[in-house]
């Protein structure tokens, strides 16, 4: 007898590890170093977090919302936490339907687990969706624990541009025009200076001036080390 579509879709469903009792026997909590959570920016209220909240906090997840999470900041941390809020709605309001799933916010703060240690972690927002008008009205939200933190540094809220594979500052710190950020990204792809001329239609003597004025805004020495700095997965 044939299968059916639905008793196809079951079958696969219970391929999953998540279902196998053998791959579920033995947990590993130390392995664990994130959890997510959906954002619903026009209801203002917290739609969905993963357990793993309760395996990073031992705070219980029913518990979890705005408030809660608000609570949970460092003190010291408060101030630089709404003022990354700030920065980020600056952006989205500015971005319109698919330029808000281009994007990554990011920054880092810590917050209080149940045994009153803090931890830092690094909040990852990106667009889930948008309305009819091309508004963002639900985020994913991703907190990552950060182990290997000294000082929080000048560039610690980052914009990373998935469509370029690139951060970008809001404040365009660099200063980069937006042809030198076309040529950037451009050196990224491999290109040399010959196949820019002929890409950009301009000419290679003003390439290479472009790629010195580019290594001098950002204070690095070669081309190497830029895209090693700015390149870096935010995950």
């Amino acid at each position: 007898m044939q299968e059916t579509n639905i008793e196809q879709w079951d079958n696969l469903f219970k391929k999953q590890k998540s279902h196998s009792k053998a791959d579920n026997k033995v947990e590993n909590p130390e392995s664990i170093d994130s959890y997510i959570f959906i954002y619903d920016c026009f209801e203002n209220s917290i739609l969905y977090i993963n357990n793993a909240f309760e395996t990073l906090t031992d705070h219980a997840v029913l518990d979890f919302d705005l408030d809660f999470l608000i609570n949970m900041i460092h003190p010291e941390d408060l101030n630089y936490f709404f003022e990354s809020e700030e920065k980020g709605l600056a952006i989205t309001n500015k971005l319109l339907f698919n330029e808000h799933f281009k994007y990554i916010l990011s920054y880092t703060y810590r917050i209080k687990t149940k045994s009153g240690k803090y931890i830092r972690i690094r909040q990852q927002c990106q667009a889930l969706e948008v309305n009819n008008s091309g508004h963002l009205t639900k985020t994913l939200v991703i907190h990552k624990k950060v182990t290997d933190f000294k000082d929080r540094p000048f560039d610690d809220y980052k914009v990373f541009d998935k469509s370029q594979n690139i951060y970008v500052d809001e404040e365009n710190c660099y200063n980069l025009s937006k042809r030198e950020f076309e040529i950037l990204n451009l050196i990224k792809q491999g290109l040399n200076s010959q196949d820019i001329s002929e890409s950009l239609n301009i000419s290679k003597n003003t390439v290479i001036t472009h790629r010195k004025n580019i290594l001098t805004k950002t204070n690095c020495n070669s081309f190497i080390e830029l895209i090693k700095k700015i390149s870096t997965n935010p995950f």
